[in-house]
């Protein structure tokens, strides 16, 4: 009996251990090329809509997001956009939100 509980235990044990590896590996090994593009910035403006900044190689895209679409709306060179300006693009869009909301008030 103590010998079947002994082999039970262990055998969960290693289970656990192989769905924990498994885990790390998946963590560490990410499909595609890492590093390819990076979200500088994100300012929701409802639910499934918002404006997103993000850094593509020497280029930062601006896009319009909705829940259908995603639209291109301005090209930057990314030495423009670091990462002090993406909180100052960032805090300048929550501005223009706060005066649509007040304008659609």
């Amino acid at each position: 009996m103590t010998d079947l509980l002994l082999q039970t235990g262990a055998a969960l044990a290693f289970v656990i251990l192989l769905i924990a590896a498994a885990a790390y590996v998946y963590k560490k090994k990410k499909p595609g090329i890492p590093g390819l593009f990076h979200v500088a910035a994100y300012q929701p403006f409802g639910p499934r809509r918002g404006i997103a900044a993000v850094r593509v190689g020497r280029e930062v895209l601006v896009l319009g997001v909705t829940n259908t679409d995603f639209r291109l709306l301005r090209v930057l060179d990314a030495s423009v956009l670091d990462e002090g300006t993406a909180a100052a693009v960032a805090d300048r869009v929550s501005r223009l939100r706060k005066m649509k909301d007040g304008l659609d008030g």
